[in-house]
C-alpha cells in the first residue's frame, strides 16, 4: 500500500465531495501538487500549512489525505484585505500552474519564505519577484540580466514578448508599443511605485498565458484592482 508523509504542504484548493468529505488539493515538499481525499466534518481553509500522510491501495489512485494543521494564515490576514488576496491568488495560481505529483524542492522553500514575506511592507513586490520564479521553476526563465540588442545592461526597460529577454531603454525606445515594461525593482532591487506593481504583474501574466494557462485565476482581479486603488491614491 503505497503512502507518505511529507512536513509542510500547503493547502492549494479544497472541495466538497459529498457530506464530510472533501478533495484536497496540497503543495507538498518531496511530492508537489498532490490531490487526496479528505474525511472530516469541515476541511482547512486554502493557504493553511499542514503535516499531511496520504495513504492509496495503488500509487496512481488519488486515495486519502490525514492532516495535522501547523499554522493557518488566513485567519492572521482575515483585517487586511491586500495581504489576504495576494495569499489566495498565490494559491490559486499554483493550484493552475503546477502538474500534479511534479517534485519542486527549491519553489517549495520559495512559496514558505514568501508566506513569511506577507507580512512585510514590500509584499507586492515580493510576490511578483515569485511570479517570475514560479515561471523559471516550470521552464519559462525571464533573461534580465542584459539587453538583448546589445544596449547598455544598467538601464533595461523592457522584456520582449516573444523571447523573455530584457531590452535598455535607448535600444527599446523605437518599439516601446511592442514591448513590456520592465520594472526595476525586478532585476535591481529598486524600490517599487504602484505602476510598477502593476507592470509587473501584467509582464508575468503574459508569460503565464502565452506558455502555460488559457486564462488567469479570478482572484487576480482583486489583487490588481487593490493596487489600481493605491495607484489612484
Amino acid at each position: 500500500m503505497p503512502d507518505f508523509t511529507t512536513d509542510n504542504a500547503l493547502v492549494l484548493n479544497t472541495r466538497p465531495l459529498g457530506e464530510n468529505t472533501f478533495i484536497i488539493t496540497l503543495f507538498t515538499a518531496e511530492h508537489g501538487r498532490h490531490l487526496g481525499v479528505y474525511k472530516k466534518k469541515t476541511s482547512p481553509e486554502i493557504g493553511t500549512l499542514v503535516h499531511a500522510h496520504w495513504k492509496a491501495r495503488l500509487a496512481d489512485q488519488m486515495g486519502t489525505f490525514y492532516l495535522e494543521e501547523v499554522k493557518a494564515y488566513a485567519p492572521l490576514l482575515m483585517d487586511d484585505r491586500k495581504r489576504l488576496n495576494v495569499l489566495i491568488n498565490l494559491c490559486a495560481t499554483l493550484d493552475k500552474v503546477l502538474p500534479e505529483r511534479q517534485t519542486y524542492n527549491t519553489l517549495h522553500h520559495q512559496t514558505l519564505t514568501l508566506l513569511q514575506q506577507l507580512f512585510l511592507p514590500d509584499f507586492y513586490a515580493n510576490y511578483i519577484k515569485f511570479e517570475v520564479m514560479l515561471l523559471k521553476s516550470l521552464g519559462f526563465a525571464l533573461d534580465m540580466t542584459e539587453c538583448a540588442g546589445g544596449g547598455d545592461k544598467n538601464n533595461l526597460a523592457y522584456i520582449s514578448p516573444k523571447t523573455g529577454r530584457a531590452v535598455s531603454r535607448e535600444k527599446g525606445k523605437p518599439y516601446h508599443n511592442k514591448l513590456l515594461p520592465l520594472p526595476a525593482f525586478l532585476w535591481r532591487n529598486d524600490p517599487a511605485t504602484p505602476q510598477d506593481l502593476l507592470d509587473g504583474l501584467a509582464l508575468t501574466s503574459h508569460f503565464f498565458h502565452a506558455q502555460l494557462l488559457d486564462e488567469m485565476p479570478a482572484s487576480r482581479t482583486r489583487l490588481i484592482q487593490d493596487i489600481q486603488r493605491m495607484a489612484h491614491g
